[in-house]
């Protein structure tokens, strides 16, 4: 792993599904072939990078980011199989001492709760989403936060890392990442050629 693509910008651009997608896109940004986020992105950044479609990957030990931070309110989380997933908030009616005002997410994969108090606010109207997943490679964690709207994956806006020839065309190695540590472990499974695959 290099620093010769490190750079605020997004991995990808499209929609994280399963598991399986965001190992392909984590592996392709440790093998170079897609940006790594190294730094915090500024405010200006956060303005024109996080939208809808945009995916991005980076480890505390390369960026020094403990806590990634998007300027935006958020839900408490839910989990969804191995991510964690957050809906955009109102920010109508808040101040800055709300307990959720410019809520980020922790690199530990923190939940904050399955369920909105009275105090909290409303969801947005066609609002973002937020999906993060932390995966570990030689004892490295490695987080994804991927951003986008329901109505863009309906609508088929958003595509899947299986669409992405420079991501598909990586080998994953089924044993590349410490998938012991996710709640639930895709599996690995030899093919007809004898080679281990990830489910």
């Amino acid at each position: 792993m290099s620093s010769k693509t490190t750079c605020p910008g997004p991995a990808f651009h499209g929609y994280v599904e399963t598991t399986g997608n965001a190992l392909r896109i984590v592996y392709a940004a440790i093998e170079d072939v897609v940006p790594r986020t190294s730094r915090r992105l500024n405010d200006t950044e956060r303005r024109t990078m996080i939208k809808s479609g945009a995916v991005f990957v980076f480890s505390v030990a390369e960026s020094g980011i403990k806590r990634w931070t998007d300027g935006m309110l958020w839900s408490p989380s839910r989990i969804q199989g191995n991510f964690l997933v957050y809906r955009e908030l109102s920010e109508k009616g808040y101040t800055r001492n709300s307990p959720l005002w410019y809520c980020d997410v922790l690199t530990h994969g923190q939940q904050a709760g399955s369920s909105l108090p009275n105090d909290i606010g409303t969801i947005k109207n066609n609002g973002l989403m937020k999906k993060t997943i932390t995966i570990t490679h030689n004892g490295t964690d490695f987080h994804l936060i991927s951003y986008y709207k329901k109505e863009d994956i309906s609508c088929g806006r958003l595509q899947k890392p299986t669409t992405s020839h420079q991501i598909m065309a990586l080998h994953l190695p089924a044993r590349m990442f410490q998938l012991e540590k996710l709640r639930s472990p895709p599996k690995i499974e030899i093919g007809p050629d004898g080679i281990e695959r990830i489910e």
